[in-house]
């Protein structure tokens, strides 16, 4: 019989009363199929919207890549960092056990020589060859990476279609990467997924996915819908995919002594361009890494934003006063 978690939800996350490891008509087994047995774990994904790879990344890198946080970022109080929640250009905000709370965006745009241990180590365990290997077997082809973030505490996120913000330029073609980069307690917000999702829509799901309104519609889907949730148990170096179709989020955070370390990355088929279904238009910039191409989005292309970029990277109080003057001089 599958073994439950029992959940402490938010009412707009989640009231289903228990929360499973893995979905129940999936057979009884823990056993997700391994990338070199292709025929089966494409297919598992296809049907389930999802898959684990356990132990896919070395406990290694994902300390070095912790460590590197921890000595280069967070000390870091001045600093300004593109931010999952906003999109914005911000300063740590810290849990009152001293996590940051909100997700750093693209890795890859972090100033290389302010930040290069953090930026490196990170990429380095975003494009290891376990998981490129894993995505040329779902893709067909090699892939390409277009986001990247990392995450220290829990900022709790919205139940959410990936491709209703980003995606492949054939809707649902992109893939999603979390790498857990510690053992995740179930106390620190787990990562939460409701498989076979990316095949059934939800009433109403259309609109600015950044609005309360698409919020309340995915979160209802979640507690009240057919489907079940299901939060892995995912421990340091295991590797959870996605579809951009399918609907995830994160629990809430039960006890805030636990962080739920970890770094995410989006696919999409190198033959394919990507879009952002939020932002103007998708970036042409790149870089590489152990082969890889990696898209960068940092806005450089005018000597105004250079500086800009400049001043917010090495004169941070400089920066934060223009945008507290600029904030101030805003319309109310």
């Amino acid at each position: 019989m599958e073994q439950l978690l029992q959940a402490h939800q938010k009412p707009e996350l989640a009231t289903r009363q228990t929360i499973y490891h893995y979905p129940p008509d999936a057979g009884n087994n823990e056993h997700y199929p391994r990338p070199d047995d292709a025929a089966a774990f494409k297919a598992w994904f296809e049907q389930q919207g999802y898959i684990v790879i356990r132990r896919a990344v070395p406990q290694a890198l994902c300390s070095a890549g912790v460590q590197a946080f921890r000595r280069e970022v967070l000390p870091d109080r001045l600093g300004f960092f593109e931010r999952h929640a906003s999109g914005k250009y911000e300063r740590h905000v810290l849990t009152e056990s001293g996590f940051m709370k909100y997700p750093i965006m693209n890795l890859q745009d972090l100033p290389e020589k302010k930040y290069a241990g953090f930026r490196r180590s990170g990429l380095d365990l975003l494009t290891q060859a376990g998981i490129q290997r894993a995505i040329g077997v779902l893709f067909g082809e090699p892939g390409r990476v277009v986001h990247t973030m990392y995450f220290d505490g829990n900022q709790t996120t919205w139940a959410h279609r990936d491709g209703h913000y980003i995606d492949s330029q054939q809707s649902g073609k992109m893939i999603g990467v979390w790498v857990a980069a510690e053992d995740i307690h179930p106390a620190a917000g787990r990562f939460f997924i409701v498989p076979r999702s990316h095949r059934m829509p939800v009433p109403g799901e259309e609109g600015d996915p950044n609005s309360t309104a698409y919020k309340a519609r995915m979160a209802d889907f979640v507690c009240n819908g057919p489907l079940h949730c299901v939060a892995p148990v995912l421990q340091c170096g295991d590797v959870l995919l996605w579809s951009a179709l399918t609907i995830h989020g994160s629990l809430p955070t039960t006890d805030m002594a636990f962080s739920r370390r970890s770094f995410t990355a989006h696919y999409v088929p190198r033959s394919h361009q990507f879009q952002w279904n939020v932002r103007a238009q998708a970036s042409r910039r790149q870089m590489f890494v152990n082969g890889l191409q990696v898209v960068q989005h940092r806005d450089d292309d005018t000597l105004f934003k250079r500086l800009r970029n400049a001043i917010r990277s090495d004169m941070p109080r400089v920066y934060g006063l223009a945008q507290a003057l600029k904030n101030r001089r805003a319309p109310t």
